[in-house]
């Protein structure tokens, strides 16, 4: 797979500052700084092996919504081949709802 050019929703955006506020709440500034870094990192890799990962049954603008772990949460993306294009759309904890949150979100907002 060529690289892709990976682009984050701002809701992915937030989902990472409200996991990033609740680590640091709980664990610290050093560990919530170092979960944001390695989610980056894990972000920026779906560029180079986005189609890697298992595929929900939810789509979006008719694109299989796929799904990274990385504990204890998942990445959501959808991969734009065409476009080379990765969306990430959303990053929830394991334990939410995800599939009724992916399917209840008829569409995401993009920073500008």
């Amino acid at each position: 797979m060529q690289e892709c050019e990976v682009i984050l929703t701002w809701e992915a955006i937030y989902d990472v500052t409200d996991i990033a506020d609740y680590i640091e709440a709980e664990f610290g500034q050093n560990r919530a700084d170092r979960f944001q870094e390695d989610i980056k990192k894990e972000m920026k890799k779906l560029g180079y092996i986005g189609g890697g990962f298992p595929k929900t049954r939810i789509l979006y603008r008719n694109y299989t919504i796929h799904k990274k772990p990385f504990p204890p949460s998942i990445i959501f993306y959808i991969l734009m081949e065409e476009k080379k294009e990765v969306h990430i759309l959303r990053v929830l904890r394991e334990e939410r709802n995800w599939q009724n949150i992916l399917k209840k979100t008829k569409s995401y907002t993009y920073p500008t």
